[in-house]
């Protein structure tokens, strides 16, 4: 396995160093042949991207645009095709849809399991990232928390999914809600076995019924023992096969991917036979409100950065540009590592040992807008479903995707596995997934921007820890910033 250039030989587990790679990426060191998952984790998905950026988002948009016609021809707004015709027709045309989500679902569980581990085994380690580490995590999970909720409490005011006709799914039993006030005086007897609950007591089960958030859970407490144990040599061996485990996982989801246009064709041709032209206000209002979504979650990020950053909202805004709009341009937080970590040092005024922490891990981790995304995805879907969340199933769903976008694999499809999962494990059909994978190209780019922007302003607030280092003490993660 091959290491980075600027890796030692003999640095112990978990000990990171940063230098952006020919692919644009931020390689980390394990010790001797260990290289940090996150990051090689991105050279090993290049090809995969690069079918992504080159090819595959305009095959799948030509499969969109192809599948709302064949449906409308088929479709009862023009019937010029009798009923039952229609819907032989539109099951064999999803046949290729079903196969990719059935690809999709099969992986979901290795996949990310192996991402969460390796991406917090790989962040254990440095003076650095001790420092930094428990106000980045609280950085991270209160935004990505914050921006879930956003994301779900939008879709929920403007019910976007109410558009669209419901897709061949019985609504369910209507029940008697329970008071709020009653609600709310169980929740001290019922708080402390719903925390217990959350603690996974048989992996086995969890996997077999899966059951998504025991299976974060169990991946998160593997990832900490791994940096918190002694026994780095010893563990190198496992980190090995769940390298591998997650290699074999990616190859997967690429053979998914080539399947995706005539997925989407299928998928969207059957849906629109099936429901009529009004699917697609639909669709355009759940782009609306995601996209509307994603500038609030911008917003909120300039209030952070000049109320807690002491930095004016329109100089942050000129001098974040630039990084925005190559995120924006590619999809790629990989790619815009480099062009944020020099940002960060020469306009942000952010110590480079702090830079070299928060950018590789915020590629990684830091995914607001991937929740926001994904939140207000799984709540249309619902809504497109004729189902009904409740607060507590909203609660938990927003709990557990903001585990699994913190942990989630920065690769094209991604989004999709964690949706198809999610939604699964909550009952929702996934039948609308084309309508989300038809739409993900332009949405992905968004999100992206939103994701580097969330990096640059956890650097500018996080800057002042450096002033926590003894004057004596070099740190020890240097970064060496290049052009392009």
């Amino acid at each position: 396995m091959p290491r980075s250039k600027s890796c030692n030989p003999g640095p112990p587990l978990g000990t990171a160093c940063f230098e952006p790679d020919q692919y644009g990426a931020v390689a980390a060191c394990y010790g001797p042949g260990m290289v940090t998952s996150a990051f090689k984790y991105k050279r090993m998905t290049k090809r995969l991207d690069t079918l992504v950026r080159t090819k595959l988002w305009a095959q799948v948009l030509v499969g969109l645009f192809l599948g709302i016609l064949v449906g409308l021809l088929l479709g009862p707004n023009l019937d010029l095709v009798e009923r039952r015709t229609a819907a032989l027709i539109g099951a064999w045309l999803s046949l290729p849809g079903q196969l990719f989500l059935g690809l999709v679902a099969m992986v979901i569980i290795p996949l990310l399991s192996t991402s969460i581990m390796l991406g917090i085994a790989g962040a254990g380690g440095g003076a650095n990232l001790r420092r930094l580490g428990w106000r980045l995590a609280i950085f991270i999970v209160l935004t990505t928390a914050a921006a879930a909720i956003l994301g779900a409490g939008l879709v929920s005011y403007f019910q976007p999914g109410h558009i669209v006709p419901a897709i061949g799914v019985p609504p369910p039993v209507p029940q008697q809600a329970e008071p709020a006030g009653e609600m709310l005086k169980q929740l001290p007897t019922a708080l402390p076995q719903i925390i217990v609950g959350l603690i996974p007591k048989d992996i086995g089960d969890a996997v077999i019924e899966h059951d998504f958030l025991p299976i974060v859970l169990f991946s998160v407490f593997l990832g900490i023992a791994f940096v918190t144990s002694d026994k780095k040599t010893a563990l190198r061996p496992l980190l090995a096969l769940l390298e591998a485990v997650l290699a074999v996982s990616m190859t997967v989801v690429k053979w998914a991917m080539i399947l995706a246009p005539f997925a989407v064709f299928g998928l969207i041709a059957e849906l629109v036979a099936n429901t009529g032209a009004e699917t697609l206000l639909g669709l355009l209002a759940y782009m609306a409100v995601v996209s509307f979504g994603l500038f609030c979650l911008y917003c909120g990020y300039v209030i952070i950065v000049s109320v807690i950053g002491g930095m004016p909202p329109l100089a942050f805004m000129r001098i974040s540009a630039p990084v925005q709009l190559l995120a924006f341009s590619t999809s790629s937080s990989a790619a815009v590592m480099p062009l944020s970590m020099e940002t960060a040092v020469k306009e942000l005024d952010v110590p480079p040992s702090v830079a070299g922490v928060v950018i590789p891990l915020g590629a990684t981790m830091n995914m607001a807008g991937t929740a926001l995304y994904q939140a207000a995805a799984i709540t249309f879907l619902a809504q497109m479903a004729n189902m009904s969340l409740g607060p507590s199933e909203l609660a938990l769903i927003i709990i557990t995707l903001t585990a699994t976008s913190i942990g989630a694999p920065a690769a094209p499809g991604a989004s999709v596995v964690i949706l198809s999962s999610v939604a699964g494990g909550y009952g929702i059909p996934v039948t609308g997934l084309a309508f989300i994978l038809g739409v993900d190209r332009l949405l992905d780019m968004a999100r992206t921007a939103a994701n580097v922007t969330g990096d640059m302003v956890a650097c500018r607030i996080l800057r002042g820890v450096v002033s926590e280092y003894h004057p004596e003490e070099k740190p020890p993660d240097e970064v060496i910033v290049k052009n392009g």
